[in-house]
């Protein structure tokens, strides 16, 4: 997985209203929002919290929105939340 630039929970005022996308060799592959997860963030944290110590850094997973397809070396992804590039990678 690619973990993108960190950015502050503060930076937004609704952290279950974010638009994220992905664009694979600059055509959009992905393209969601937080809205649309079965569970809201913090509900999500909560329920691992009771099996799992969570420390500052703890990544969760939780899936993904429909796109996800085959990556082949040479591929270039770029991942955004809202406006904001986050990264941009060229496959090995």
């Amino acid at each position: 997985a690619v973990i993108g630039e960190w950015l502050p929970k503060k930076n937004f005022e609704d952290l279950n209203n974010l638009n994220f996308s992905l664009k694979k060799n600059d055509e959009l592959v992905q393209n969601g929002n937080t809205s649309l997860m079965l569970w809201k963030i913090d509900e999500i944290i909560e329920y691992v919290s009771k099996y799992f110590t969570l420390k500052i850094g703890d990544i969760i997973f939780t899936g993904t929105p429909a796109g996800v397809g085959r990556v082949i070396a040479n591929d270039k992804l770029i991942g955004f939340i809202e406006d904001k590039q986050l990264f941009s990678i060229t496959v090995k």
